[in-house]
């Protein structure tokens, strides 16, 4: 992940390609494409990009980019899950700082705290470990110059230790498809427009993982996905009939985990 973070931070996220092979989210060897047709995927992923011109100057305070995807689908459904041929999602970061991953035609970006003036988005092909297709990535330069600035969100002090408490399912429930998983979050609070800008005291959102969570250097490689709500919707499309344990763990604004690490989980049964 290309994000302009603290050591700790840049870290975390450059171990990520080192997890795929790790992070396999239950999947045996034997379903694994091998090295040289995930090499051909990677090659082949791109994404085409539309809705906001290069050197445009964007007076709303956000934006919205049409993207396609060239030479693979999208499906958020599998993120986090082992990588497969000609499936992925794509990524857009804002200044190299990654906002969120996408699989939708149209993504909305907020430019919630962002300073006027020049900056960049850039869109790249995923993979469902969230390894990024640097070479076909499309980066779009504009001038941030709102009609209504947004009013700056400013950090706060919270009265307490932050917590997060998964709410449902319950430990031990079997889930298929799709499954929708509710937290409860105390002294800290999410918002999904500051995805990617600079960290604030008490801001952030928390992620979604499976059979991994973020001790060490292990996170974005199995992360199903990140909530700036008390919900998010998962999919067991990729994982094994079986015992799986789901993590929610709470992070920063750009997405590395609190220090140190607040999060809960809770053994699913995946039919």
């Amino acid at each position: 992940m290309r994000v302009r973070l603290s050591p700790t931070r840049a870290a975390w996220l450059a171990a990520v390609p080192l997890l795929a092979a790790a992070c396999s989210g239950g999947t045996s060897p034997s379903t694994a494409p091998s090295a040289a047709s995930s090499a051909g995927a990677e090659a082949a992923m791109a994404v085409g990009v539309s809705g906001l011109q290069n050197g445009a100057t964007v007076t709303d305070t956000s934006v919205t980019l049409s993207v396609s995807a060239k030479g693979y689908q999208l499906s958020c459904a599998e993120a986090g899950k082992p990588n497969k041929a000609g499936v992925g999602h794509y990524h857009i970061e804002l200044d190299h700082a990654l906002v969120n991953m996408y699989c939708t035609p149209t993504a909305a970006i907020s430019l919630q705290n962002v300073a006027l003036g020049k900056h960049t988005f850039t869109v790249l092909a995923t993979k469902n470990d969230h390894d990024e297709v640097k070479d076909t990535a499309v980066a779009i330069d504009f001038t941030y110059q709102p009609s209504n600035p947004l009013p700056d969100i400013k950090a706060v002090a919270n009265p307490g230790t932050p917590s997060i408490k998964i709410l449902s399912p319950a430990s031990g429930a079997t889930v298929s498809g799709d499954f929708t998983v509710k937290v409860q979050i105390s002294n800290f609070t999410v918002s999904e427009a500051l995805f990617g800008k600079a960290p604030l005291t008490g801001y952030g959102h928390w992620h979604l993982n499976v059979d991994s969570t973020t001790q060490g250097m292990m996170g974005m490689a199995t992360m199903l996905g990140m909530s700036g709500t008390d919900s998010f919707l998962g999919s067991t499309l990729g994982l094994s009939p079986g015992k799986h344990t789901f993590f929610v763990i709470l992070v920063d604004d750009q997405h590395a985990p609190l220090n140190p690490p607040i999060e809960a989980q809770v053994d699913l049964v995946v039919q």
